[in-house]
């Protein structure tokens, strides 16, 4: 029989992929030493992704009449850069991240049977499998890239170049290891899209019992706490928002360039292997920005339901400072919570991943008829 995802094992499952990065935040009581160690594990952890940036930019740069080669140096600029802006954004926002993640951990540790029972139906049971593949996905291709070298009979995972030899042992097994581990740091950086989504579907199941509690309040004091819970929730999805922002940001930004450089891809006379290659990391492209608009979607959703369902409690039968207060809920539920993207962007949802998907075969298209114009044009001359 197979075993059941828990709330629990969910969070212990996110926060082990993440574990080869150290992201997942520290305890508020950590000592000292330990937030040093981290963030001097994430210096190192750039440098050693500079590394590799610069041995693919030296072999492109070298390159320039080989566009297959030079496609493959460029598909890896792009998620090494994606590496980088991880770990700069985590810095930056460590307290802010910490907080709310130990906030998150400490209601799921509060959080009574009959609650988690909700939790686990609405939300564990509908999600936990796609976030489960994706984060497989992730690894796998890893997996590929330790495998490459041996079955395409290529002397390193990545295309790069050196000014030096690095033909000969133990250069040559020290920059296959080197790029081995920036390869770990990829995939696991990926998965930091499962962790904010993990953030934003508890935000939202958190919204969902509130919405229970509200359905089966008996007297004033019952709606009172309600009251102060909602006010409390607004407050930790606002933080939560400010937290996602930036790593969505980042997901997004990476993931329309990488799809770009795709539709170049299937438009020119490259390899089919390469073809092929490039179609599952176009999926995988597109996976990462899915996992943040579905939460962001249900939140917007959830968070404006507030008003509705505390309409249909019986507020015409209760007295004058109750209808108060429930006008104040509902008022404060007017205005659902966002996932706005920085810089002038949308706020993420569902509606915004179907834009973007138009926006991406839109440019697909142009890149096509140029392309098939140039060569018309060519042929004629």
């Amino acid at each position: 029989m197979q075993k059941k995802i828990t709330l629990r094992k969910t969070i212990a499952i996110v926060k082990l992929s993440l574990f080869f990065i150290w992201f997942w935040p520290l305890p508020q009581d950590a000592s000292k030493r330990k937030v040093l160690c981290m963030k001097l594990y994430q210096y190192v952890s750039i440098l050693l992704t500079i590394a590799v940036i610069a041995s693919m930019t030296y072999a492109l740069i070298k390159n320039l009449d080989d566009p297959e080669l030079v496609i493959k140096s460029s598909l890896g600029l792009f998620p090494c850069s994606h590496v980088i802006w991880n770990i700069l954004c985590h810095i930056a926002i460590y307290q802010r991240l910490q907080c709310v993640t130990f906030k998150m951990e400490n209601a799921c540790a509060l959080i009574k049977s009959h609650e988690e029972a909700i939790v686990q139906r609405d939300y564990i049971d509908k999600c936990a499998h796609f976030y489960g593949f994706c984060i497989t996905l992730f690894y796998m291709s890893l997996f590929a890239l330790f495998v490459g070298p041996i079955l395409l009979d290529e002397p390193l995972p990545a295309p790069a170049d050196f000014p030096f030899d690095a033909s000969r042992q133990p250069l040559r097994a020290i920059t296959y290891i080197h790029q081995i581990v920036v390869g770990l740091l990829i995939a696991a950086h990926l998965c930091v899209n499962a962790f904010m989504a993990l953030l934003l579907w508890l935000v939202s199941a958190r919204f969902k019992l509130l919405i229970e509690d509200l359905r089966t309040i008996t007297s004033i004091y019952d709606f009172m706490k309600c009251i102060q819970k909602h006010q409390q929730l607004l407050e930790y999805a606002k933080e939560v928002t400010l937290a996602v922002r930036p790593f969505a940001l980042g997901t997004v930004f990476f993931s329309t360039v990488s799809l770009i450089v795709f539709g170049l891809i299937f438009i020119t006379g490259v390899s089919l292997a390469l073809k092929i290659q490039c179609v599952f990391l176009a999926v995988s492209a597109l996976l990462e920005v899915f996992m943040y608009a579905w939460p962001a979607e249900h939140l917007i959703y959830i968070s404006n339901n507030i008003a509705q369902i505390a309409f249909e409690t019986n507020w015409y039968e209760k007295s004058e400072s109750f209808r108060k207060n429930l006008q104040m809920i509902i008022l404060r539920s007017q205005k659902p919570i966002l996932v706005v993207l920085p810089c002038g962007l949308p706020s993420l949802s569902l509606h915004y991943y179907a834009s973007y998907l138009s926006t991406i075969f839109s440019y697909f298209t142009t890149m096509r008829i140029m392309f098939e114009e140039q060569k018309d044009g060519a042929g004629r001359n």
